[in-house]
């Protein structure tokens, strides 16, 4: 529920403006509601040309002052030396919690590659009893997201990103658009997208499946079988890579190419309805 107050602060300073909410939590507020996991992070991308240490500033300025009888604490916070990211963990305290914190983090690396969406948070069992209406927040489009999610999971091995793409899974979405968004978002990390090292992974890593069940409702059980053959089998659309995308993947790691990056993002924009 803080996390909902968190995010209200950010929106009545402004600061949202500059901001493209992403990551587990805005799964969870604004997907899937009580049925996603839980998350204890905010997640940002920048979206606007505003200088990411003004923008910083701001977010500073809204986390020390108290809101909606919440007191905010944001004393330590770092900007990456490659200047790709800022954060830092929230303190919080109220009434009913004398000490808590969760991390944020905003993402500097690249603007979001679509036109942002306006999502509306998911009912939420405690809605009625907030001092505000429910309300809607700047977020990539779920298209976005999932390709983003493909990004975390070919480059490390959370088991909660294996999950998203689990419950993603029964999500309709385009999958030449989506191939196209994970091999553009993997060549702004430096980082040549191969569809089967990412299956591969699947199989291979050792997952923390206990990690997961924490996150999930009392009740809910996992089937690590299960949530990885539904993987593998929605997003094997991943392996029918393009010419062009194949160029893009070989240019990854100097990332010198922004001309082949601008191409795909003209066949990208192309696949979404306008």
């Amino acid at each position: 529920m803080v996390l909902t107050y968190a995010l209200r602060a950010l929106l009545d300073a402004d600061v949202m403006g500059h901001l493209t909410f992403k990551g587990g939590t805005c799964l969870r507020k604004t997907v899937f509601g009580s049925t996603g996991r839980f998350s204890e992070d905010l997640d940002f991308t920048l979206s606007t040309d505003r200088q990411p240490d003004d923008v910083l500033v701001q977010v500073v300025e809204v986390f020390n002052q108290e809101h909606y009888g919440i007191t905010f604490t944001f004393d330590e916070y770092y900007k990456t030396d490659d200047a790709e990211s800022f954060g830092g963990d929230v303190l919080y305290r109220h009434a009913w919690n004398e000490q808590g914190r969760f991390r944020l983090q905003v993402s500097l690396r690249e603007r979001p590659t679509l036109v942002l969406a306006s999502a509306p948070m998911k009912h939420q069992a405690y809605f009625p009893h907030l001092e505000f209406e429910r309300f809607e927040l700047p977020s990539l489009q779920l298209i976005e997201m999932i390709a983003e999610k493909v990004r975390a999971a070919f480059q490390r091995a959370k088991v909660r990103d294996l999950y998203d793409l689990h419950c993603f899974a029964a999500t309709p979405f385009d999958g030449e658009l989506l191939r196209r968004l994970a091999v553009l978002k993997l060549w702004q990390a430096h980082d040549p997208f191969d569809p089967e090292a990412f299956f591969g992974r699947l199989r291979d890593a050792l997952y923390d499946w206990e990690d997961l069940q924490r996150l999930l409702r009392t009740g809910e059980r996992i089937d690590p079988g299960e949530i990885i053959g539904t993987v593998e089998r929605r997003y094997r659309v991943l392996r029918a890579l393009t010419e062009l995308e194949l160029q893009v993947i070989a240019d990854a790691r100097s990332g010198w190419n922004e001309s082949l990056a601008d191409r795909l993002r003209a066949e990208i924009r192309a696949l979404v309805p306008q």
